[in-house]
């Protein structure tokens, strides 16, 4: 059996090289889970790749530690993490001496506890699920569809009251503060627009056919500025003095230009105003449908080339192009590039076997239109940075896993 996995580059290496089918069980505990959800990104990462893993895969999971007649409390104490959440989602068939009565049980429980989120403890990571395959009055919660309205996403003002009951929920009052205060609409509008991007895309196959399995929702987490000093150790040298760079995935080295701020002598522009890092703001939105590639070349996907799904990522970016029939829409994605680029903030787009990112904090004037003062509709890739060549050595990922990461503190 093999170790859950609890990193990026762990879930990238079991969908590349999966290993033969009737070995393609992984073991799934909540103590190591919560453990691993500490490296950015990993938690929220982890329902496309189970997704991926159970339903195209055809893996397994078992879960430890458990008792045969007391399925139902185990689904329950796994459910405090993101993905044992997840687990309880998924069919009898994925799940390993799990019956389909507890899982009913579980799910049923589940979404009547969510129905009161957020409760009154501030934790560090906050989700939303919502599950298509069961009736919307069941699985979609009231914060992001009102009451009688399935068929159409919570207004642009009560996502605004849900961004700020997400902060909050993951991280104390006094830590609210600096741009994210003065660009809360920014926020908004970039939550607003990836999370109605699963509503108009997600639910369904591209041919409008009913998912065997579609979760949605968004996930936000805080990190604070401690748990990410491992992205910027003390400089060490080899035996000739060169210095060994520490081995950081994109949004670890992103960290990095804030803890580096932190620990190293401020660039002040006057005396008094150093910078003063907090930690960073994770808002994920994920989704298991069929991916923005695929959307997007709809019945010209199937053997589409990594390039031609890394220019329909792209164009899921660009100004003024939709993949609905609503004129109106096509604006959405490109407005979290330019607002991302105002708070200083990170994205990573991980669907199909595409994996860019864009960072502007180490590159903030990269890629700018000449005309005006936006970004390009640019992303580079997630290993080979800027590229002509897109990297053709992802897996093919289920749905897609859009996260932004937003720097919180003083003068940043």
């Amino acid at each position: 059996m093999l170790k859950f996995p609890q990193t990026l580059e762990e879930m990238e290496s079991l969908l590349l090289a999966p290993p033969p089918l009737e070995e393609r069980t992984v073991v799934f505990n909540a103590s190591f889970a919560r453990t691993g959800g500490e490296k950015l990104l990993a938690e929220a990462s982890i329902v496309q790749w189970l997704a991926t893993w159970t339903q195209d895969l055809h893996g397994r999971v078992l879960i430890e530690p458990f008792t045969p007649d007391l399925a139902s409390d185990t689904l329950k104490r796994i459910s405090m993490t993101l993905p044992g959440a997840l687990l309880g989602m998924l069919d009898d068939q994925a799940l390993i001496d799990i019956p389909r009565s507890a899982l009913a049980r579980y799910k049923d429980a589940f979404f009547k506890q969510q129905r009161s989120w957020p409760d009154l403890n501030v934790q560090d990571r906050a989700s939303l699920l919502c599950l298509d395959n069961v009736p919307p009055t069941i699985g979609l919660p009231l914060q992001l569809y009102p009451v009688g309205h399935a068929n159409r996403v919570a207004s642009r003002e009560q996502f605004e009251n849900l961004v700020d009951k997400l902060i909050r929920a993951v991280t104390a009052e006094e830590n609210i503060r600096g741009a994210i205060n003065d660009h809360r609409d920014r926020l908004t509008t970039i939550l607003h627009e990836l999370f109605k991007n699963t509503h108009d895309h997600a639910r369904t196959t591209v041919d409008m056919r009913a998912l065997p399995l579609s979760i949605r929702g968004p996930y936000a987490r805080f990190y604070t500025a401690e748990e990410l000093a491992y992205t910027a150790p003390p400089k060490k040298e080899d035996k000739e003095g060169n210095e060994i760079f520490p081995d950081l995935n994109q949004a670890e080295r992103y960290a990095s230009y804030f803890v580096r701020a932190k620990v190293a002598p401020a660039k002040r522009i006057k005396a008094g105003d150093p910078p003063r890092f907090l930690g960073l703001l994770e808002l994920s939105v994920f989704d298991t449908g069929p991916g923005f590639a695929a959307t997007y070349l709809k019945n010209k996907f199937s053997g589409s080339s990594v390039q031609d799904q890394f220019d329909a990522v792209l164009g899921c970016f660009s100004t003024g192009r939709s993949s609905t029939s609503d004129p109106s829409r096509g604006y959405g994605l490109w407005k979290v590039l330019r607002d991302l680029r105002e708070l200083k903030g990170f994205i990573r787009v991980r669907t199909n076997r595409i994996h860019v990112y864009r960072d502007f904090a180490w590159y903030t004037d990269m890629f700018m239109q000449s005309d005006i003062v936006a970004p390009e509709e640019r992303m580079m890739d997630w290993r080979r940075g800027i590229t002509q060549k897109i990297s053709d050595d992802y897996g093919d990922m289920r749905g897609a896993h859009v996260t932004v990461l937003i720097p919180l503190g003083d003068n940043l």
